[in-house]
């Protein structure tokens, strides 16, 4: 996706507006069967109303898997059937895993941890360690803190600009191969741009802070952030399948969907910078270089074991309440803010609801959602959608999220609803 189009679709994918109907139940009460024929007959219509290859959803009650099913096609020139075990890429709910690995390293130093600075000497990513971050244009970066990064105060994000898709041009400001390191990407921004607000006073949804908590994650673990977040998230909660997705189709992991961008959308220019074009889930993105922000990839199921073990629906919790309390407060200053430390948060007939989307342009689409009345749900997709171009788009793309979202959580939890 080219950079100015990325503020219109953040907002329209993380918009928390949708008011779902709460209606609560007991374990007992749950008719796994009816509840699957609700949730067919939703599935079935968006897929035939939407023009979506395949897609994934899983569903727990109290912490009890009730229900998984995959839809359509993983890969249609095979005709292989997306199945439970089917993996996709999960975008920007990989935020929430990101945050909650965070949260997990720093528990002992918490809340204390939360304010403080991300640079400069004694920062948590000190100068000694990453001279590349010394000094940055803009000094106000200096009083950047881990909780601005975790909620998207940091004063980054709120122009049209996102570097984690500018990685030819960051690569030949650095001087190296493209495409740019994560690495390479925080230090050109450092010494290049300046931030777009002063750190803490307005909240921008963007991509960059969190490939900053990467490095956090890094630095503070002694390990590469996929194998820190396995061991600090995923293997605790029983996930084994989840993985940094690979570039290219040719470097598909094992029960990996292919993704098929929507048709409406032209080719890009490839992030190695070699001039050739391609489709854009297999030529514009480098998912090394946004491993904490957009990178994962997992089964639905994967991603409903993720939110109750970080919560501890169903098992004991991976944090502890101190710290399941401090993520889900949200910033108390700013009303427009519903984010929390890695999840949007809200609430909605009294039940509190955290929830995360991810997309990427055009062949992904993910939502993951933990309600506190019992239930937990994921769905995944092999198309995001989304036509060209796509600021012409922006009814459309927001009538589909309402009817994944709503469509779905009135089939789970309101069978009356219309």
């Amino acid at each position: 996706m080219r950079p100015r189009f990325m503020p219109v679709l953040r907002a329209k994918l993380l918009a928390a507006g949708l008011a779902f109907i709460a209606v609560c139940a007991s374990a007992q009460d749950i008719d796994e069967t009816a509840l699957a024929e609700r949730v067919d007959q939703q599935m079935t219509q968006l897929l035939a109303q939407y023009p979506v290859p395949g897609a994934s959803i899983a569903i727990a009650y109290q912490g009890k898997l009730v229900y998984q099913r995959g839809y359509g096609m993983a890969v249609t020139e095979t005709n292989t059937p997306v199945t439970p075990i089917t993996r996709f890429r999960i975008g920007s709910v990989s935020k929430a895993v990101t945050a909650v690995a965070v949260l997990k390293l720093f528990e002992q130093e918490l809340p204390q941890a939360l304010d403080r600075p991300v640079f400069g000497p004694a920062g948590l990513l000190p100068d000694a360690a990453y001279p590349d971050f010394a000094q940055p244009l803009d000094q106000r970066v200096l009083k950047i803190t881990l909780r601005d990064l975790l909620q998207h105060t940091s004063g980054w994000g709120g122009s049209d600009y996102d570097p984690q898709y500018d990685l030819v041009n960051i690569a030949k400001a650095r001087q190296v191969p493209a495409p740019a390191s994560a690495h390479d990407v925080i230090a050109y921004v450092l010494k290049q741009r300046l931030l777009d607000a002063a750190p803490g006073s307005e909240y921008f949804y963007g991509n960059f802070a969190y490939n900053v908590l990467g490095r956090i994650i890094e630095h503070k673990s002694g390990m590469p952030y996929e194998q820190a977040v396995q061991a600090l998230v995923f293997h605790p909660a029983g996930v084994e399948d989840a993985a940094i997705a690979g570039d290219r189709r040719i470097e598909r992991a094992a029960n990996e969907t292919v993704y098929y961008d929507d048709p409406r959308w032209p080719a890009v220019a490839d992030r190695d910078g070699s001039g050739a074009t391609g489709p854009q889930s297999y030529s514009a993105l480098h998912f090394k270089a946004m491993d904490a922000t957009a990178g994962w990839m997992a089964t639905a199921t994967d991603l409903v074991h993720f939110a109750d073990a970080t919560l501890g629906r169903g098992v004991p919790a991976l944090l502890q309440p101190q710290t399941l309390a401090l993520m889900k407060q949200r910033n108390p200053a700013q009303a427009e803010n519903n984010y929390g430390l890695g999840w949007v948060v809200t609430r909605s007939n009294g039940v509190q609801i955290l929830s995360h989307s991810g997309a990427l342009t055009t062949g992904t689409y993910a939502y993951l959602q933990w309600r506190a009345d019992g239930w937990t749900w994921a769905v995944l997709m092999n198309r995001l959608p989304l036509p060209y171009p796509p600021e012409q788009g922006v009814t459309e793309l927001q009538a589909f999220q309402v009817a994944v979202q709503r469509g779905l959580m009135n089939a789970i939890v309101n069978p009356a609803a219309p």
